[in-house]
């Protein structure tokens, strides 16, 4: 199975009705929000690492197609919402905030890294997105599985990165009023309203 129930305790498997106590963060929970948006980019990308096999064993079917459609609308809408939230907003408020010199320098030097890696992604995003709209499409097309492991490699160790660091950084130095800009900037990028 290639697309799945956003809520799977195991990939391919539905686990039914859903636990209140999955609910994602919301924009009063900028950090916690973040931190979701990543998990739901761990999901998409496993969608992605399946998808060349399945090609290759049943062609452009509709569950291809399908899952094409959710790895696009994600990648092309979700994604750059999560990356604004850091360029724009999380890194230089970070830059701002900390005040001691060895964590300025080594969130300076992960910043650096990250940024980097974001522009690596989408020259690859860019060299998939292609092929999986003519999927969508439910057109002939392959996926190049190198492509496809490239892509997933920068995330396999922009995550953690951002997943060790920035949490942390964040609740030593971020204000409740940071934290509320944050969300109402977040929720603004994605043309939401900010919970009252």
């Amino acid at each position: 199975m290639l697309h799945c129930n956003p809520i799977v305790t195991n990939p391919g498997v539905d686990s039914g009705a859903m636990n209140l106590f999955d609910t994602p963060a919301g924009f009063d929970d900028p950090i916690g929000m973040w931190l979701g948006c990543h998990r739901r980019i761990e999901k998409q990308l496993s969608t992605l690492a399946k998808l060349p096999g399945h090609l290759a064993d049943k062609g452009v079917d509709a569950e291809a197609s399908n899952a094409a459609q959710a790895i696009l609308r994600y990648f092309e809408k979700s994604a750059p919402h999560h990356h604004g939230d850091e360029d724009r907003d999380i890194f230089p408020l970070l830059e701002k905030r900390i005040t001691d010199p060895r964590d300025l320098e080594r969130f300076r030097a992960l910043r650096k890294q990250l940024e980097a890696e974001h522009e690596r992604m989408a020259a690859v995003w860019a060299r998939l997105r292609k092929p999986l709209q003519g999927i969508a499409e439910g057109l002939p097309k392959s996926l190049d599985p190198a492509e496809v492991a490239a892509f997933r490699e920068i995330y396999a160790s922009h995550i953690p990165a951002e997943d060790g660091s920035i949490p942390d950084l964040a609740r030593r130095y971020f204000t409740a009023a940071d934290l509320e800009s944050l969300g109402r900037s977040m929720a603004d990028r994605r043309g939401v309203e900010f919970p009252v």
